[in-house]
């Protein structure tokens, strides 16, 4: 029996993407635990005032532990909470006590954008990431990451051992089962652009409303922002000219389910013009739904997507309107999209995910005994064309 401690601190943190990618893994490590699939014992870690409830599990026992909040609490009762144990961090960050006293560390580091893009985060958040990442990268082991793009990124960080003990785990899409009991939020009059994503300057913002300006003026097509910034971030001005301001609608974060999948399913393409991912939730997510998509061609999002979107540079507003446009007005390839997303939101799954994981760490617990394993280093299918794992150095700062 390996035993497995969680870092919650997910649980106490604003929802973006690293934190629905966490509860999603979590959720699913319970699943295979119920179902018999693993050899884990397994303890969510967390603070008193989390809240568990929508991750309904099963088997996975949970302690509260109190003390300091946020990275306080992080660094200095969690360690001491999950001494007996592995563990399994999921959120770019662990405990350096427990990394530098040689403690069974896993931890998984969704991508390195605070040093590609850092005016998109603030001073505080910047410095202790530039501390915490080469101590992580030295001494958690494995390392799991969440694309062959993100792999070839942290693998020039560090030496031959580095890239030999990362393991890429891709993100899974939407979440099969009944979704959430429906909100009371409203959703816009269905035939929408829509963003879905955090508001920050990596994402490329001020790109996507120069893009909906003009699609608004010329094309009379309106566009839904689903997000929010959070703490981390660096404040993000949004600048739309009076001519165009009714035509933007700002709607927040979206936390409910039923919601969500309802604003997906009326908008008629999402528009993800990012600078940066590393494997992001939303492209999937549309494809699920019926939802066209245009990104930006960058490797991780060619890895991401496949032939199921259409490309844009995300440096080129032009290139991001004609993008829009083959999408919205040529109903053929409209229809193309649907059909291969469809097909690609299919090979992706967080259950195929969380295997990944549960592997990796039973292969660092019989590692620790002294038997040599292979570990599994895919959570999905890729077609050689999607990967396309660029150095860093063609990383084009925004």
């Amino acid at each position: 029996m390996v035993r497995l401690a969680i870092n919650g601190r997910f649980l106490a943190q604003s929802t973006t993407g690293v934190q629905r990618v966490a509860r999603e893994i979590t959720r699913e490590i319970d699943g295979i635990v119920s179902e018999g699939g693993s050899d884990l014992d397994v303890t969510l870690v967390c603070q008193p005032e989390a809240s568990v409830d929508a991750l309904n599990l099963r088997s996975i026992k949970v302690k509260r532990i109190g003390g300091l909040t946020g990275q306080g609490w992080e660094q200095t009762s969690l360690p001491l909470a999950a001494r007996d144990s592995i563990l399994l961090c999921l959120g770019n960050s662990a405990p350096v006590f427990s990394l530098v006293t040689r403690a069974p560390v896993t931890v998984m580091i969704h991508d390195l954008s605070y040093r590609y893009h850092p005016n998109a985060y603030r001073t505080a958040y910047r410095m202790g990431h530039a501390v915490l990442m080469p101590l992580m990268l030295k001494l958690a082991n494995p390392v799991i990451t969440v694309s062959e793009t993100e792999r070839a990124r942290l693998s020039e960080l560090g030496s031959d051992a580095l890239a030999r003990k990362i393991v890429v785990a891709q993100n899974g899409g939407w979440r099969d089962g009944p979704d959430a009991p429906r909100g009371d939020q409203p959703t816009p009059e269905a035939g929408y652009l829509l963003y879905v994503g955090a508001l920050t300057h990596r994402k490329n913002l001020a790109g996507l409303l120069e893009s909906a300006a003009r699609l608004a003026r010329e094309d009379g097509l309106r566009l839904v922002v689903v997000g929010s910034t959070t703490h981390i971030h660096t404040h993000v001005p949004l600048m739309l000219a009076d001519d165009v301001r009714d035509n933007v609608t700002f709607l927040g974060q979206v936390e409910n389910t039923a919601t969500l999948a309802d604003i997906y399913r009326g908008a008629c393409c999402l528009v993800f013009p990012s600078f940066y991912e590393a494997s992001p939730l939303p492209p999937l997510e549309a494809m699920h739904f019926g939802c066209p998509v245009v990104v930006s061609d960058i490797p991780s999002l060619r890895e991401r997507c496949g032939d199921a979107a259409e490309y844009c540079d995300p440096f080129d507003v032009d290139s991001i309107v004609g993008a829009v446009r083959r999408v919205v007005h040529d109903k053929k390839r409209q229809a193309q999209l649907v059909r291969l997303g469809n097909a690609r939101a299919a090979l992706f799954s967080w259950r195929a995910q969380a295997e990944s994981v549960v592997a990796a760490i039973k292969s660092l617990a019989l590692a620790r005994k002294g038997v040599d394993v292979g570990v599994r280093t895919r959570s999905q299918p890729l077609d050689a064309q999607s990967v396309d794992a660029a150095p860093a150095s063609r990383v084009r700062r925004a």
